[in-house]
């Protein structure tokens, strides 16, 4: 080779050679630096394991006031002429004053008043007063007294041994009464608990 035509290809020869040096030792970018680790750490959540994203609270369903019905007034219904029915025997309704009752009763079974009195037959020929009474004392006197046509008639003073609810009874003779209203008075320590009236029928 001669020196002019070596002169004329040194120049491109010396640019390919720094170019094929530059391709060999020229780290690429696909390929990891030397020194560096080979396989890249990934982190993935949160440390401790904490639960990013909690469970949302619950959205509260609207709540609604119901608006009230109009409430229509019924037509009142008209009341029936009542038809005239036979008179019955009138049934005395018992006055309490003091946690106390008195019934004028046919007969008695323990406190219970077997035919209360309304009308006093003339055939009859007893009657029975009974004294129902509640939160009583030991050492109270009770006592049914008849007043009357006749007069006033005590049945006889009772005193309790004992304490708390019970009931008191006395019997009349009914055949020697005159007829007419009669008021019967229950009395506990002299003092009127309770009345109720009845009347005896003429024979």
């Amino acid at each position: 080779m001669s020196r002019r035509i070596f002169e004329q290809v040194r120049l491109p020869v010396a640019l390919l050679l720094l170019l094929i040096a530059g391709f060999i030792f020229f780290p690429r970018d696909d390929e990891p630096l030397a020194g560096s680790d080979a396989t890249p750490s990934i982190v993935a959540g949160q440390p401790d394991g904490v639960i990013i994203s909690p469970t949302p609270e619950p959205i509260p369903s609207p709540s609604f006031t119901p608006i009230p019905t109009a409430t229509l007034n019924p037509t009142p219904t008209p009341t029936p002429t009542p038809t005239p029915t036979a008179t019955a025997d009138p049934t005395p309704e018992p006055v309490a004053v003091g946690g106390a009752e008195v019934l004028a009763c046919r007969s008695i079974s323990g406190a219970t008043c077997n035919g209360e009195l309304g009308n006093l037959p003339p055939s009859a020929g007893t009657f029975t007063a009974l004294v129902r009474f509640t939160d009583a004392s030991a050492g109270d006197s009770y006592n049914a007294i008849l007043d009357g046509p006749s007069g006033t008639i005590p049945g006889g003073a009772y005193t309790l041994q004992g304490s708390g609810d019970g009931y008191y009874y006395v019997m009349f003779q009914a055949g020697g009464l005159p007829a007419g209203e009669y008021t019967l008075t229950a009395t506990r320590n002299g003092d009127a608990v309770a009345v109720t009236t009845f009347r005896k029928v003429g024979g």
